[in-house]
């Protein structure tokens, strides 16, 4: 892995260091605070808007980039540019929706306008290898729809995520790694000349490490849905980027290649599957999707469980890790000792998980948790 993409990390973590600091000292003169209310489980007004610190420091490790002549050739401009002002639309919904509450048609509206500017700038899902199938090449119109629609759900995948206080910067940390980690092991012919995907997600990394510090519990600052619908939308960007455009055979690049289409699903299995259920759980529950109890949240039901806050999260982050390391280490060792190991590593997550119930560990409820994070789902 090239020097140069950790220089462009630590750029962007170093900005989030100072630039977060100095978003909270103006969103709390200017009385920029999330207040409390019933589906919420922080205790005091919080500043938010912590998004904006993130955006910008994510840019920055972005400019970095240029400044590196290794890292130059994959300023494709169109590209680079539907990625940032479409991560600047929608961190402008989420400023929005922060401070007057967005009805959801008009942050839907947002979010796909945003997801066509990404789509027009060149970041589609043209084509792809599956085993068995072979290769898909996708009509335009069907491109063009399943692009958007991925970015929307990401988008919104990690919106609903953010109800702990280091959750969503926490978990779109590590999967970026792992996207990151698997995209520089990939073979040349499946993301050609000077990929996108490594260089946005070392830059994802790095913003949400470095705004970590100052909104993992007890939160000094949320980022609000001003920071995770950017966030959501730099991760659909990656991953589009990643997958989206090599029409050979997956076997080129050994067992790494093979589930190369699936990766995206597994490195952000856990903003995506809490969308999912909690979609789901609602609809039976005959709710409105857009707004419900916070109990129907993985986070919110860990906390259920007896765990105190900083434990669920920590469990998370826990699940994260062995679901993108799982699949990042998959090609690179024998099947059968890979499948010993992630089963252990499994079995002793399961365990943690579980670990209140199983140990009559009292932890800490939700409704007494000390102050945490703000939950925009």
């Amino acid at each position: 892995m090239s020097v140069s993409y950790y220089i462009v990390g630590g750029v962007a973590a170093a900005a989030a260091l100072v630039l977060t600091p100095i978003v909270r000292a103006i969103v709390v003169r200017l009385g920029g605070y999330d207040v409390p209310v019933d589906r919420k489980v922080h205790h005091a007004p919080t500043p938010t808007y912590g998004g904006v610190a993130i955006y910008f420091a994510f840019g920055i490790g972005i400019a970095a980039a240029m400044a590196v002549s290794s890292l130059r050739g994959a300023f494709h401009f169109s590209e680079m540019f539907g990625l940032l002002f479409g991560g600047l639309i929608v961190m402008f919904i989420g400023i929005l929706d922060d401070h007057h509450d967005l009805s959801r048609p008009a942050r839907l509206a947002g979010e796909f306008f945003a997801a066509g500017i990404l789509y027009l700038s060149g970041i589609q899902m043209s084509f792809f290898w599956l085993p068995v199938i072979g290769t898909i090449s996708l009509s335009p119109d069907i491109s063009a729809v399943l692009t958007m629609v991925w970015i929307v759900l990401l988008t919104n995948a990690v919106n609903y995520i953010d109800g702990l206080d280091g959750l969503a910067a926490g978990l779109t940390a590590i999967a970026s790694g792992a996207l990151f980690v698997y995209s520089t092991r990939l073979p040349a012919q499946f993301l050609g000349p000077d990929p996108l995907a490594p260089l946005v997600a070392v830059a994802l990394v790095g913003a949400c490490i470095g705004f970590l510090p100052f909104n993992f519990n007890p939160a000094r600052i949320f980022m609000g849905d001003t920071g995770a619908y950017p966030l959501g939308f730099f991760c659909a960007g990656a991953t589009i980027s990643m997958i989206g455009r090599f029409s050979g055979p997956g076997s080129a690049g050994g067992r790494l290649g093979l589930p190369l289409v699936f990766t995206p699903i597994v490195f952000l299995a856990l903003p995506l599957g809490n969308f999912v259920l909690v979609t789901i759980d609602r609809m039976r529950k005959g709710q409105p999707i857009t707004v419900g109890e916070r109990d129907q949240h993985i986070h919110y039901r860990l906390l259920e469980l007896g765990h105190t806050h900083r434990r669920a999260v920590l469990v998370m982050y826990c699940w994260a890790l062995v679901l993108a390391v799982g699949l990042v280490v998959a090609g690179t060792i024998p099947s059968g000792r890979f499948v010993l190991a992630f089963a252990f590593a499994i079995g002793t997550i399961v365990l943690l998980t579980l670990a209140p119930r199983l140990w009559g560990s009292s932890g800490e409820a939700a409704a007494s948790s000390g102050v945490s994070g703000d939950e925009m789902g």
